[in-house]
């Protein structure tokens, strides 16, 4: 039997790294998703805080985006389409406590910091600070935030 040498053993190591490194990266998904993503959580918030009577009935079209892309995104046809190559499985995701409320966090912390807001400057139109705030969230921490929690887990597994 073959014993690797340290620099064939440290060269399998680096490939097993960038190999994990790649799907980590490709299970945050494209960019274009995060963006509309921020968009549909703007427009949602903006649409409930501006027409109150439309609430029973705006949250339909939401469900029904968030279920095609759920779907979609779940089959290697939706995948493609969408761009996204790896979907990353919740049963590899730590299902620890500390985890799932890290992974929730961040919509908390938003939701704070506007009903702070609204209430100290008594500021009218609370969903559309949170609708706006939210979905530059979405758009611009969101993938980055994914990316560490994937990272981190993997370290601790």
């Amino acid at each position: 039997m073959h014993e690797p040498t340290p620099e064939e053993a440290k060269a399998a190591l680096r490939a097993v790294h960038e190999g994990k490194e790649q799907v980590i990266k490709s299970a945050v998904g494209s960019r274009w998703m995060w963006i509309a993503g921020g968009l549909v959580i703007f427009l949602y918030s903006t649409a409930n805080d501006l027409f109150p009577a439309a609430q029973p009935w705006l949250g339909w079209p939401v469900v029904v985006v968030c279920l095609l892309l759920a779907l979609g995104l779940r089959t290697r046809v939706g995948g493609a389409l969408f761009g996204q190559r790896v979907a990353v499985s919740s049963r590899s995701l730590s299902l620890s406590l500390k985890w799932r409320l890290l992974r929730i966090a961040p919509v908390f912390a938003i939701a704070i910091v506007v009903l702070l807001l609204v209430g100290l400057l008594h500021l009218s139109h609370a969903g559309i600070y949170y609708g706006a705030l939210a979905g530059l969230y979405f758009v611009f921490l969101g993938p980055r935030f994914r990316l560490w929690l994937l990272r981190r887990q993997d370290r601790t597994a």
